[in-house]
Protein backbone atom coordinates (compact mmCIF):
# COMPACT_ATOMS: atom_id res chain seq x y z
CA UNK A 1 0.00 0.00 0.00
CA UNK A 2 1.20 3.35 -1.24
CA UNK A 3 1.81 5.75 1.70
CA UNK A 4 0.31 9.09 0.52
CA UNK A 5 -0.34 12.01 2.41
CA UNK A 6 -3.28 14.50 2.09
CA UNK A 7 -4.26 17.40 2.32
CA UNK A 8 -7.27 16.50 5.03
CA UNK A 9 -5.01 15.82 7.76
CA UNK A 10 -1.68 18.38 9.26
CA UNK A 11 1.43 17.25 7.22
CA UNK A 12 3.25 18.68 9.47
CA UNK A 13 2.66 16.30 12.13
CA UNK A 14 3.42 13.18 9.74
CA UNK A 15 6.43 11.14 10.91
CA UNK A 16 9.60 11.69 8.99
CA UNK A 17 9.86 8.03 8.24
CA UNK A 18 6.44 7.96 6.41
CA UNK A 19 7.32 11.34 5.25
CA UNK A 20 10.43 10.05 3.44
CA UNK A 21 8.66 7.15 2.30
CA UNK A 22 5.71 8.68 0.95
CA UNK A 23 7.93 11.21 -0.84
CA UNK A 24 10.60 8.13 -1.90
CA UNK A 25 7.11 7.40 -3.49
CA UNK A 26 6.51 10.42 -5.91
CA UNK A 27 3.97 11.54 -3.60
CA UNK A 28 3.99 15.35 -4.40
CA UNK A 29 2.75 16.69 -0.89
CA UNK A 30 5.03 14.68 0.90
CA UNK A 31 7.75 16.45 -1.28
CA UNK A 32 6.11 20.32 -0.37
CA UNK A 33 6.11 18.96 3.20
CA UNK A 34 9.57 18.43 2.90
CA UNK A 35 10.53 21.95 1.47
CA UNK A 36 8.36 23.66 3.48
CA UNK A 37 10.40 21.60 6.50
CA UNK A 38 13.89 22.39 5.61
CA UNK A 39 13.73 24.49 2.97
CA UNK A 40 14.93 27.63 6.07
CA UNK A 41 17.11 25.09 7.45
CA UNK A 42 19.06 24.76 4.22
CA UNK A 43 18.84 28.27 3.10
CA UNK A 44 20.39 29.56 6.55
CA UNK A 45 23.73 27.41 6.48
CA UNK A 46 24.12 28.71 2.99
CA UNK A 47 24.04 32.26 4.34
CA UNK A 48 25.85 31.36 7.63
CA UNK A 49 28.55 30.18 5.47
CA UNK A 50 29.18 33.21 3.77
CA UNK A 51 26.97 33.25 0.54
CA UNK A 52 24.97 35.84 -0.18
CA UNK A 53 21.22 36.01 -0.43
CA UNK A 54 21.05 35.29 -3.73
CA UNK A 55 23.69 32.62 -4.38
CA UNK A 56 21.96 30.65 -0.95
CA UNK A 57 18.61 30.80 -2.95
CA UNK A 58 20.69 29.14 -5.81
CA UNK A 59 22.47 26.99 -3.52
CA UNK A 60 19.01 25.44 -1.64
CA UNK A 61 17.42 24.98 -4.85
CA UNK A 62 20.77 23.04 -5.90
CA UNK A 63 20.18 20.90 -2.55
CA UNK A 64 16.91 19.76 -3.17
CA UNK A 65 17.36 18.58 -6.22
CA UNK A 66 20.35 16.36 -5.00
CA UNK A 67 17.84 15.72 -2.20
CA UNK A 68 15.50 14.43 -5.04
CA UNK A 69 18.24 12.60 -6.97
CA UNK A 70 19.84 11.47 -3.46
CA UNK A 71 16.62 10.31 -1.48
CA UNK A 72 16.53 6.51 -2.36
CA UNK A 73 19.35 6.08 -0.68
CA UNK A 74 18.14 7.64 2.88
CA UNK A 75 17.09 4.88 5.11
CA UNK A 76 15.95 7.01 7.87
CA UNK A 77 13.05 9.50 8.42
CA UNK A 78 15.08 10.90 11.13
CA UNK A 79 18.07 11.66 8.66
CA UNK A 80 17.04 13.81 6.30
CA UNK A 81 17.53 17.21 8.29
CA UNK A 82 20.90 16.28 9.00
CA UNK A 83 21.51 14.58 5.37
CA UNK A 84 20.32 18.26 4.05
CA UNK A 85 22.39 20.20 6.36
CA UNK A 86 25.80 18.60 5.68
CA UNK A 87 24.72 19.13 1.51
CA UNK A 88 23.95 22.64 2.11
CA UNK A 89 27.20 22.86 3.49
CA UNK A 90 28.86 21.53 1.24
CA UNK A 91 27.35 22.98 -1.39
CA UNK A 92 28.03 26.29 0.17
CA UNK A 93 31.58 25.98 0.70
CA UNK A 94 32.06 24.63 -2.95
CA UNK A 95 29.92 27.86 -4.32
CA UNK A 96 31.85 30.08 -1.73
CA UNK A 97 35.27 28.57 -3.25
CA UNK A 98 33.87 29.07 -6.93
CA UNK A 99 33.22 32.94 -5.98
CA UNK A 100 36.76 33.28 -4.83
CA UNK A 101 38.44 31.90 -7.59
CA UNK A 102 36.14 33.81 -9.92
CA UNK A 103 36.77 36.79 -8.01
CA UNK A 104 40.63 36.93 -8.66
CA UNK A 105 40.51 35.79 -12.40
CA UNK A 106 37.93 38.79 -12.94
CA UNK A 107 40.72 40.97 -11.11
CA UNK A 108 43.76 39.57 -12.68
CA UNK A 109 41.34 40.08 -16.57
CA UNK A 110 40.19 43.43 -15.34
CA UNK A 111 43.54 44.57 -14.65
CA UNK A 112 44.62 44.00 -18.16
CA UNK A 113 42.11 45.59 -19.94
CA UNK A 114 41.63 49.01 -20.50
CA UNK A 115 37.63 49.18 -18.72
CA UNK A 116 37.64 53.09 -19.04
CA UNK A 117 37.27 53.24 -22.51
CA UNK A 118 34.26 51.12 -23.28
CA UNK A 119 32.79 51.23 -19.78
CA UNK A 120 33.36 54.58 -19.33
CA UNK A 121 34.25 54.17 -15.57
CA UNK A 122 37.37 55.54 -14.45
CA UNK A 123 38.80 52.03 -13.20
CA UNK A 124 42.14 51.53 -11.20
CA UNK A 125 43.43 49.01 -10.31
CA UNK A 126 42.96 49.05 -6.53
CA UNK A 127 39.03 49.59 -7.52
CA UNK A 128 39.08 46.11 -9.60
CA UNK A 129 37.48 44.25 -6.38
CA UNK A 130 34.95 47.36 -6.26
CA UNK A 131 34.07 46.82 -9.67
CA UNK A 132 34.31 43.01 -9.29
CA UNK A 133 31.33 43.35 -6.11
CA UNK A 134 29.34 45.64 -8.13
CA UNK A 135 29.32 43.78 -11.09
CA UNK A 136 28.16 40.80 -8.82
CA UNK A 137 25.99 43.01 -7.15
CA UNK A 138 23.78 43.85 -10.42
CA UNK A 139 22.41 40.32 -10.62
CA UNK A 140 20.91 38.68 -14.23
CA UNK A 141 20.63 39.27 -16.56
CA UNK A 142 23.12 42.32 -16.17
CA UNK A 143 26.19 40.57 -14.84
CA UNK A 144 25.98 37.45 -17.75
CA UNK A 145 25.54 40.78 -20.41
CA UNK A 146 28.28 42.94 -19.19
CA UNK A 147 30.32 39.84 -18.49
CA UNK A 148 29.91 38.51 -22.19
CA UNK A 149 30.34 41.90 -24.02
CA UNK A 150 33.32 43.50 -21.84
CA UNK A 151 35.28 40.72 -20.34
CA UNK A 152 34.50 37.58 -22.75
CA UNK A 153 37.85 37.35 -24.57
CA UNK A 154 36.12 35.27 -28.06
CA UNK A 155 34.15 38.84 -27.99
CA UNK A 156 30.64 37.02 -28.87
CA UNK A 157 28.48 38.97 -30.83
CA UNK A 158 24.64 40.24 -29.68
CA UNK A 159 23.43 37.32 -31.46
CA UNK A 160 25.46 35.02 -29.25
CA UNK A 161 24.86 36.90 -26.11
CA UNK A 162 21.20 36.63 -26.82
CA UNK A 163 21.66 33.14 -27.58
CA UNK A 164 23.79 32.25 -24.02
CA UNK A 165 21.02 34.37 -21.80
CA UNK A 166 17.84 33.88 -23.61
CA UNK A 167 16.77 37.10 -24.29
CA UNK A 168 15.77 38.76 -27.64
CA UNK A 169 18.75 40.04 -30.01
CA UNK A 170 16.85 43.34 -29.81
CA UNK A 171 17.02 43.59 -26.58
CA UNK A 172 21.20 43.70 -25.65
CA UNK A 173 21.80 47.20 -26.55
CA UNK A 174 19.02 48.50 -24.51
CA UNK A 175 19.75 45.95 -22.08
CA UNK A 176 23.64 46.92 -21.62
CA UNK A 177 22.10 50.74 -21.65
CA UNK A 178 20.48 49.98 -18.72
CA UNK A 179 23.25 47.96 -17.28
CA UNK A 180 25.68 49.97 -17.63
CA UNK A 181 23.43 52.91 -15.35
CA UNK A 182 22.96 50.46 -12.83
CA UNK A 183 26.96 49.73 -12.12
CA UNK A 184 27.77 53.56 -12.52
CA UNK A 185 25.16 54.10 -9.87
CA UNK A 186 26.54 51.61 -7.69
CA UNK A 187 30.36 52.48 -8.26
CA UNK A 188 29.35 56.07 -7.64
CA UNK A 189 27.64 55.35 -4.45
CA UNK A 190 30.14 53.09 -3.33
CA UNK A 191 32.51 56.21 -4.07
CA UNK A 192 30.35 58.65 -1.86
CA UNK A 193 30.62 56.40 1.03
Amino acid sequence: MRPQLTKHGDPTNVANDRLLEACQQGDPDAWETIIDRYERLVFAIAVREGLSPEDAADATQAVFEAFLQGMSRITSGESVGAWLACVARRHAWRQRDRRSREKKAFEREARLRVLDVDLEIPVIEDRTSELYESLMALGEPCRSILTALYFDPCKPSYIDIAHATGRPVGSIGPTRARCLQRLRSLLSFSEAS
